[in-house]
């Protein structure tokens, strides 16, 4: 039914989700990542972990911008230390930081997908008999209310979801009022970091 609709003739804007020859809102998900992973080294991290969502160009975005900051930062991520996740998924994302943290020489920090899965690798820190951050830090992505009120709060990027339906909106009344001048474009839009109290300074 999506498919039908952006191949149709009718006015569409899409979020988070590119379709080619239509409108898209887009979170700044390659800017994001790159602020995440430059706190993160700020706060003296050098092994630094990231479990990403499934397969998506969300997640093609995320790591862009994760190997971007590497880059300019001189950082060798070891290929363990790159997990696949699912997003929103605690169980699949308590999994996978049990695996990080088994590694020789595990991650001093890890990216987690979403706060919602971070719940999920908290609670493995803590049944691994590990302190959040004393022994191993984490940061989420999303923004979400829940990630303020975690013990302890979580640092994430704040995704902009109010400017983000609001252009949205704003650009599908401008193709419907003025489909010959409107702009078939991809706008991005960026996000904030907010921090908690889950990044330890080494």
């Amino acid at each position: 039914q999506v498919l039908e609709l952006v191949n149709s003739k009718l006015p569409v804007v899409t979020i988070d989700h590119v379709f080619n020859n239509r409108a898209a809102v887009v979170s700044d998900n390659v800017r994001g990542m790159e602020e995440l992973v430059r706190y993160v080294y700020a706060k003296g991290h050098r092994r630094i972990a990231f479990i990403h969502g499934e397969q998506t160009a969300v997640t093609e975005n995320r790591l862009t911008g994760f190997y971007r900051a590497c880059d300019a930062l001189e950082l060798e991520i070891p290929d363990a230390y790159i997990r696949e996740g699912v997003y929103h998924d605690p169980d699949r994302c308590a999994e996978l930081t049990r695996e990080l943290l088994q590694l020789p020489e595990p991650p001093t920090c890890i990216l987690m997908p979403d706060d919602f899965s971070s719940i999920g690798g908290g609670n493995a820190i803590r049944r691994m008999g590990l302190r959040l951050p004393e022994d191993v830090s984490a940061a989420a992505y999303d923004g979400i209310q829940l990630a303020s009120v975690m013990s302890p709060p979580l640092t994430t990027y704040r995704q902009d979801t109010a400017a983000i339906g609001a252009t949205a909106a704003a650009k599908l009344i401008e193709l419907i009022e003025k489909p010959r001048t409107a702009l078939v474009d991809r706008i991005l839009i960026p996000g904030k970091l907010v921090e908690g109290g889950s990044v330890r300074a080494i």
